[in-house]
């Protein structure tokens, strides 16, 4: 048998830790003396010592321990489990590593004195989604109404959910015509319709920004989300999304509100960064 301060040294933890270990369920001492408390251990438990350790080590809570400790899983079992965490961790150091980006924006924002609202981007994921959609190569933005106004009149507005969205596979600025693609997103698939595509918009990562205000102002709000992007290594490709939550009402245009999504994936040094946090 082991005194405490030996089983203490020997397992590389303070008694204080041992005790804690001890009333929190994880590690019983061998044997407590009646008459003056003295906890004293077997060398055997210094393998559940160094479990204990490197579970807690590698973020495990006190109540997952004692459940891995319960069932003692087999080192096939344990590869299993250390695996998933190591996911579960990539996630979370990704995770902020995304939150880092955003106060970083925010505060540049502030800074800049630039209005919070039309400025701060994030990072979202998008579940697969129907759709019902007309696309057309057309040479001004506003032609793009009588699209979702096609779309509105041949498709149930029964099934219709959410707001109009258009996808610019090009722009004005790419060429003498606008490759414009007006969406309805849908509660549910519909039969097809002539004229109208109807599809499943796969699952996508965007770079998420709203634009709230005039329309001549939304350049800026591009070139905000667009240099968010190079800044934080992603590459974007693919259409660009706009989802117009609130339309201009008579006129007034100050009171729209876009939200703008860019698809994103890493780029060479966030792949870089993701490899060394692994």
């Amino acid at each position: 048998m082991l005194k405490i301060g030996e089983f203490a040294r020997l397992g590389n933890v303070s008694i204080r830790a041992l005790r804690f270990y001890h009333e929190a369920g994880l590690l019983a001492p061998a044997h407590v003396n009646s008459a003056n408390s003295y906890r004293s251990y077997e060398a055997r438990q210094l393998r559940e010592l160094q479990d204990i350790r490197l579970y807690k080590d590698i973020g495990f809570s006190l109540e997952e321990i004692r459940e891995l400790l319960r069932k003692k899983p087999s080192p096939a079992e344990l590869r299993g489990i250390l695996s998933e965490r190591k996911e579960h961790l990539r996630q979370r150091i990704e995770d902020d590593f995304g939150r880092l980006a955003r106060i970083e924006v925010r505060l540049q924002a502030k800074e800049n004195g630039e209005n919070q609202m039309n400025w701060r981007v994030e990072l979202r994921e998008i579940q697969p989604v129907w759709v019902a959609a007309s696309r057309e190569k057309i040479r001004q933005y506003d032609e793009a109404d009588e699209m979702f106004a096609e779309i509105e009149r041949r498709v149930d507005p029964q099934v219709l959910t959410g707001k109009r969205a258009a996808y610019w596979h090009t722009c004005a600025n790419d060429g003498p015509q606008i490759d414009c693609e007006a969406v309805r997103f849908l509660k549910h698939p519909v039969s097809p319709l002539r004229g109208i595509r109807t599809y499943q918009m796969p699952a996508v990562r965007v770079a998420s920004i709203f634009h709230a205000g005039e329309e001549k102002t939304i350049p800026q709000t591009y070139q905000a989300v667009q240099s968010w992007v190079k800044k934080n290594g992603f590459l974007s490709h693919g259409p660009k999304c706009e989802i117009y939550w609130i339309d201009p009402r008579g006129g007034k245009t100050d009171e729209s509100l876009t939200e703008i999504r860019l698809p994103i994936f890493p780029g060479r040094d966030h792949r870089r960064a993701q490899t060394r946090a692994a």
